[in-house]
């Protein structure tokens, strides 16, 4: 028995260092597991808490996106830049819960913002302003903002020296600039009683909005600027259709007409028959003319000079050929092709033969040249050697036919001014007085410098 016992001591060691080893090992093990738990746990509650920042995140900017949507789309309704700015200003406060919202446009000329719609208490019936100001830039929180188009959250004004009063003094403000095209066109500006009210996501959200209120006021600008286009054009249409018609009516005038008749009926009373017929003709001729080509604005000058001749050939037989005319064309002028304002020319040569050559002993002359100067201008130039506009006037002046005339020159002046504005095209008209060499007036010069090819 004896020698038995160091090897059941042996085997007994063994054992209990084994279960030491197995206990170690379970302890680790158990470890492990709890480690594993409880970093699981710790990533589970990081995870949730990423979840829920996520959810915080999300909710916000779900708040910020449907606030600025309601935005967008209430601006987006508005037809005038008035009633934007006062349905912003009216919508920053139910919708963002401010005490006050103020809108400033920028008056480039004055180099000042000025107030133009506010909601809360300088708000009065009817959109209007109780008592708005003005801030030059550069001044104020405003005026600063404005200069360096950057926008700022003042959490306590009374640490501030650029805060200027307004109806009252408040404890916060936010400003936040208007820009478009890279300049600052307004200013939409919040006040609040409390310090430390406004945040980042009024900030973020007030920034959206003045983008897109710049991009509103530049498109209903544009759709004004083109409106106003549209209407000047209309207008310019409508008057040069009735300057047409009216040309029509002085070309037609009750005199020339009475007077041709009358020329006619003489022919026929002194048995000059042929010349009646001859008469007759060209007048008809003329006044299908003058009916076919007075709903167009622009005929060739061929057609006008066809017209100016069988005028000129009824005033010669009307006056027993008492004076000659002659008409000339510059060397380049093709005069199928040019075209010009119709019915231009008829009053001045009317004036010239009834008012310059008529009272004039002697010989009577009226010449007409086009000339191109330069390719796109063509000068009409008038002139006859009768008594001059002064002692015309005095004769017309003693008569008391004043009437014809001078309302014959101002449809003209007035036909012009309408082209001018129309086409932004040349359409000038000069008269003057023709000169001998001692000084004396020897005759009228009449030029009108027009357009061609419009």
């Amino acid at each position: 028995m004896a020698t038995e016992t160091p090897h059941i001591l042996v085997i007994t060691g063994t054992l209990l260092f084994d279960l030491f080893v197995l206990a170690a090992l379970i302890c680790f093990i158990s470890y492990l597991l709890w480690r594993i738990t409880a970093e699981t746990k710790l990533n589970e509650a990081k995870q949730k808490e990423i979840e829920q920042l996520k959810a915080v995140n999300y909710q916000y900017h779900l708040e910020i996106a449907q606030v600025i949507n309601y935005f967008v789309t209430s601006i987006s309704q508005q037809q005038t830049i008035d009633n934007m700015l006062w349905d912003i200003a009216r919508n920053c406060i139910s919708k963002l819960h401010f005490e006050d919202c103020v809108i400033y446009l920028y008056d480039d000329e004055r180099k000042t913002f000025v107030q133009k719609a506010a909601w809360g208490p300088k708000t009065a019936e009817d959109n209007n302003i109780i008592n708005p100001i003005e801030i030059p830039i550069g001044f104020g929180i405003v005026g600063s903002v404005g200069r360096n188009q950057i926008a700022e959250i003042i959490n306590d004004t009374s640490l501030d020296r650029r805060y200027i009063i307004d109806d009252q003094k408040r404890s916060s403000e936010i400003t936040v600039p208007i820009i478009h095209k890279g300049k600052v066109i307004g200013i939409i500006d919040s006040e609040n009683s409390a310090k430390n009210f406004y945040t980042e996501r009024h900030l973020q959200i007030l920034t959206t909005i003045a983008t897109f209120c710049a991009d509103k006021i530049d498109k209903i600008q544009v759709e004004q600027q083109t409106k106003e286009r549209e209407d000047m054009l209309n207008k310019l249409n409508k008057d040069l259709a009735t300057s047409q018609l009216t040309s029509l009516r002085s070309q037609m005038n009750p005199h020339f007409i009475f007077n041709a008749l009358n020329s006619i009926q003489q022919f026929i009373l002194m048995g000059e028959v042929k010349e009646a017929i001859k008469y007759l003709s060209k007048f008809s001729k003329l006044q299908r003319e003058v009916l076919n080509n007075c709903e167009q604005n622009f005929i060739t000058l061929e057609a006008e000079i066809e017209m100016i001749t069988l005028y000129l050939q009824l005033e010669q037989l009307r006056f027993d050929k008492n004076f000659s005319y002659n008409i000339t064309l510059g060397e380049t002028i093709s005069p199928s092709e040019i075209k010009i304002p119709s019915m231009m020319l008829q009053p001045f040569v009317e004036n010239a033969i009834w008012h310059g050559l008529i009272p004039k002993e002697g010989p009577k002359q009226i010449n007409i040249n086009f000339a191109l100067v330069p390719e796109d201008l063509i000068c009409c130039t008038i002139e006859d050697n009768g008594i001059g506009r002064e002692a015309s006037a005095k004769r017309k002046s003693l008569s008391g036919y004043n009437n014809h005339t001078s309302k014959g020159f101002s449809l003209v002046t007035e036909r012009l001014y309408i082209l001018r504005k129309h086409y932004q095209q040349t359409f000038d008209l000069e008269v003057g007085d023709i000169r001998d060499p001692e000084g004396n007036v020897s005759g009228t010069s009449v030029k009108l410098k027009l357009h061609v090819n419009v």
